[in-house]
């Protein structure tokens, strides 16, 4: 077998030249970009140790965002225990009472359901998928999420309701419903 490196004259003949070890920013980025696409389904012990790839819209989720240049987004989200336990939070556009289907499309049981009693897990709310885009959407609008933006929560609703999956960008891998609310999960604080 042929060498086709090129030596440099001080290496001899074979050696394996050295490789300057990783910075731990560099091997943090080794690790997320070796995940790909379909790594991109994590459980998570600390949402602000990977808040710099969660806080990301779906697509930049899957993209990893390694650009260290991001902006700074709001990324303090709540669940959907806190947003039943405290209604006096809610923005002021979104009432408790209001009904599920007038902001989120549906035909089936959970569109006559108010929006508060979605809060609370529904039998045909197999994945608590619905449960998961409520919070989200008061988190949008509350401002506690900025890189997601209210027609975008509706979007995923929308194709989740219609196709049983969400897809986050075209060419990704479908989200099935536990995997979009373990995402929506970890916009939350």
């Amino acid at each position: 077998m042929v060498d086709h490196e090129q030596q440099d004259g001080n290496e001899a003949p074979g050696a394996v030249p050295a490789i300057a070890p990783l910075t731990a920013r560099g091997a943090s980025r080794r690790r997320i970009a070796g995940l790909g696409v379909s790594g991109v389904v994590m459980t998570v012990a600390s949402n602000h140790a990977m808040a710099s790839l969660v806080c990301k819209s779906p697509s930049g989720a899957l993209s990893g965002n390694l650009n260290s240049h991001t902006p700074n987004v709001s990324c303090s989200g709540v669940s959907p225990g806190y947003w039943k336990n405290h209604p006096h939070s809610w923005p002021a556009e979104v009432q408790t009472s209001d009904l599920f289907s007038p902001l989120f499309s549906c035909s089936n049981a959970l569109s006559v359901m108010s929006l508060m009693t979605i809060l609370t897990p529904q039998k045909i709310d197999t994945n608590k998928v619905a449960m998961h885009i409520i919070a989200t959407y008061l988190n949008v609008c509350s401002g506690r999420i900025s890189f997601l933006t209210r027609q975008s929560v509706k979007a995923m609703w929308s194709q989740y309701n219609s196709t049983g999956f969400y897809k986050p960008t075209d060419g990704a891998a479908p989200w099935n419903g536990a995997q979009l609310v373990i995402y929506l999960q970890s916009t939350q604080s």
